[in-house]
């Protein structure tokens, strides 16, 4: 199990060594800029790792941190690469629906995508080169050590990609470090940090990640599977019929009406995190063995279109990310299984007949135009996510 807490040095440590990381961020984002543009130009191969002889940088020359530049470069350009085959897939996408419905005769329609003499896609028009801003820089321990503080909880020596007028050694600096309430608590629970950091510059203030480890060994005797509908308007919706955070979609509202970017906004985000965090947190999940939830990737950018705009402003607000993301941390803890499903006609379908009928849902209820069985829409969507995943796990 990893967790990571976030650390500000920026208040706590001295000017020189700030400057010390001001000069190696800049170096360091100058050289990663030149090695994405020496892949992207054919310079460089795009692999995962090179060897730093081979690597030409203008202003680093310690091995590790050039080695560490080019696997960061290669990632960002891989990400970009899919990013864009995406974006010309669609494409073709549209091109082929087009041409099977009015020239299906064509070669074109009959030949399959794959086998398109398509350019590599880096010279294309649909790859755009990555812009870079906050960067961040990830030392194993070979790079840092972690050391017994006085005055603070900790200080972390950090070698900088810089050497010492001789050239033989690299220059040092001690960043202090002070725990908080959420890395105290992960200790306090038995978790330990690994053998790695990152170190982040975002909007001029520096950051410390620390990593932390714990072994899981968890054996679950729960008996029973629970289905659970995500909402914007309900939060969480079990297959038993409990209702929990149906006070959400006023908080929305709130938000979607708040200037992005003011302190009102941030505050109501911050809200919302720490409502969501409550009200997962406080479910009864005693005898849960197995937990089955919709699969809600993409979901806003499904909605684009087939909502009106307002209604998108606060449907932008609900963080299902974070819910989703809550559910697997407190699974991963408690060893319950969580599964995934499909949330396609889940608020369409009759859970009693099986019946589909987008007709059958009006608002937040649930009637069915075939056998007439009524039900909260919410609550009936939540049973057929848990019957769709009992049913996708017999058939492993």
């Amino acid at each position: 199990m990893i967790r990571t807490s976030k650390h500000n040095i920026s208040n706590i440590t001295n000017q020189v060594s700030l400057d010390f990381l001001d000069d190696t961020f800049d170096v360091y984002k100058k050289d990663l800029i030149t090695c994405i543009d020496y892949i992207i130009d054919g310079v460089y191969p795009l692999k995962k790792r090179m060897s730093s002889k081979d690597l030409i940088t203008e202003n680093i020359k310690h091995s590790k941190y050039k080695r560490d530049i080019y696997i960061k470069a290669s990632e960002i350009i891989r990400s970009q690469i899919k990013k864009s085959e995406n974006k010309r897939y669609n494409k073709y996408k549209y091109i082929y629906s087009y041409m099977i419905k009015n020239h299906p005769d064509s070669s074109f329609a009959k030949t399959k995508f794959k086998d398109l003499n398509l350019k590599d896609i880096i010279n294309t028009k649909y790859f755009t080169k990555p812009t870079i801003s906050n960067i961040s820089i990830n030392l194993t321990n070979e790079f840092f050590n972690i050391e017994t503080g006085y005055h603070f909880d900790n200080f972390v020596k950090i070698i900088l990609p810089f050497f010492n007028d001789k050239g033989t050694r690299g220059l040092q600096i001690k960043v202090p470090l002070n725990y908080h309430r959420y890395s105290n608590k992960l200790k306090s629970k038995g978790f330990n940090l690994r053998n790695n950091i990152q170190i982040k510059k975002v909007n001029g203030d520096y950051y410390i990640n620390l990593i932390w480890e714990k072994s899981v060994n968890i054996i679950n005797n729960g008996t029973k599977t629970l289905g659970i509908d995500l909402g914007y308007k309900k939060l969480i919706t079990t297959s038993e019929g409990n209702i929990i955070g149906d006070d959400m979609f006023n908080l929305y509202d709130n938000i979607s009406k708040k200037k992005q970017g003011s302190k009102n906004f941030k505050q109501l985000l911050t809200h919302r995190d720490n409502l969501i965090n409550f009200h997962v947190n406080n479910m009864d999940l005693t005898n849960v063995k197995t937990l089955i939830i919709e699969d809600l990737n993409n979901v806003k950018h499904k909605s684009k279109g087939k909502v009106y705009k307002k209604f998108t402003n606060k449907l932008q607000r609900w963080s299902y990310v974070k819910t989703i993301s809550k559910f697997e941390r407190i699974c991963m803890e408690k060893g319950i299984e969580l599964v995934k499903v499909s949330p396609a006609y889940t608020s369409q379908t009759c859970s009693s007949c099986g019946n589909i009928d987008k007709s059958s849902r009006k608002g937040e209820e649930y009637l069915c135009v075939s056998c007439g069985y009524e039900i909260d829409a919410d609550i009936n969507a939540s049973v057929n996510i848990h019957d769709r995943g009992v049913y996708s796990l017999s058939n492993k």
